[in-house]
């Protein structure tokens, strides 16, 4: 199976790293032929551009931002291939074509090489017609062994869950480090990534309710109100507190029922 790419980001280089040496690269494609001769300086295959390139077959990735991912689509070459794109919010109908999927991986990619390290952990989020799911799924077998076939009317609701996993975190690390700054504690970044680490790290080895510490799951309410107090002195108003306090008491109360049920 011959693998094209278009785009020449992190992800592609991601996928290139990780499937070279399995598969052969046929055309690295961008509109700069500088960017896609460099990248197959590194890997191989061909470069070209999205204005001139040759018919294309086998598997064509377009990896880029969303918003051009259809207008993509509509000038590429290809024949008999099945195209594939990597967003995690749009459908792969976006394609108008058979054979065509959305294999999107579940982790951000800032850091190639933080991907790279942690790569067999990746789980894929898969969509598309039968013939792009089995090629999908061939991929993320290869490169993790993990994914999930997601039906396509459920797609903005999957970006959403992954959205609130990996983007929210950093709103909430924000607010931690505002209060910490004002304290005049140096690098909370750092002491904040700890915190989160170890939760993170909690959530992956005993499940998100076993993971939950603090006052809302030791039941110490005198401390929930005293903090809540804190916050609307610091922030202005105390609805986000109150929202995020009841997840933590569901959260919470999810873990005493399933304990219960252990023990009964």
């Amino acid at each position: 199976m011959v693998l094209n790419f278009v785009g020449t980001g992190n992800l592609t280089r991601f996928f290139l790293e990780c499937l070279k040496g399995r598969y052969e690269f046929g055309y690295i494609i961008s509109r700069s032929i500088e960017r896609a001769t460099g990248i197959t300086r590194l890997y191989g295959g061909k470069p070209a551009t999205l204005e001139d390139h040759p018919p294309l077959n086998g598997v064509v990735f377009i990896i880029v931002p969303d918003r051009y991912i259809e207008s993509v689509a509509e000038i590429l070459r290809v024949e008999d291939g099945v195209l594939v794109h990597c967003s995690g919010f749009l459908p792969s109908d976006i394609l108008k074509r058979e054979k065509r999927a959305s294999l999107h991986p579940n982790f951000s990619f800032s850091s190639l090489e933080r991907a790279l390290r942690m790569k067999e952990q990746i789980v894929f989020g898969i969509e598309g017609d039968e013939e792009g799911i089995r090629v999908a799924v061939e991929i993320a077998q290869v490169i993790s062994g993990k994914y999930i076939v997601i039906p396509p009317q459920m797609k903005r609701a999957y970006h959403l869950a992954a959205v609130i996993a990996s983007n929210f975190p950093v709103a909430l690390a924000y607010l931690s480090k505002r209060i910490y700054s004002s304290m005049g504690v140096k690098d909370p970044d750092r002491l904040i990534s700890t915190l989160m680490q170890g939760v993170a790290e909690s959530i992956g080895k005993m499940g998100m309710e076993k993971a939950l510490t603090g006052p809302v799951r030791r039941g110490d309410w005198e401390v929930v109100r005293a903090e809540r107090e804190e916050f609307k002195k610091i922030f202005g108003n105390s609805s986000f507190y109150d929202e995020i306090v009841n997840l933590l008491k569901e959260v919470a109360g999810s873990e005493r029922r399933k304990t219960e049920e252990d023990e009964g």
